[in-house]
C-alpha cells in the first residue's frame, strides 16, 4: 500500500518538498507524482498532521532528475 498526501510544511518552506508519500515503513518527501494506476481516498478527520489522503496499490519508484525528488507509481 502507498499513501500520499499534501506535506504542510511545504507552506512553512517552500524549499521542503510539497508531497509525502509513505511505503512499506518509510516516508518520502517528493516535488511530484506521477501515477499510471487508479486510487482510493482514506478520510482521517482525527488525525492532527493530515484529514485525508490517497492510497495506492502498485510498484513505488523513487528518482531525483534536475535537483527534484520525483515519484512514480505504476
Amino acid at each position: 500500500m502507498i499513501v500520499f498526501h499534501f506535506n504542510k510544511k511545504h507552506l512553512e518552506d517552500p524549499n521542503i518538498p510539497m508531497w509525502t508519500i509513505k511505503h512499506k515503513g518509510k516516508t518520502y518527501y517528493v516535488h511530484h507524482l506521477t501515477s499510471y494506476i487508479g486510487f482510493s481516498t482514506k478520510e482521517t478527520p482525527d488525525n492532527e498532521h493530515t484529514k485525508g489522503s490517497l492510497k495506492f496499490k502498485g510498484k513505488l519508484k523513487i528518482y531525483e532528475k534536475d535537483n527534484q525528488i520525483l515519484a512514480e507509481i505504476s
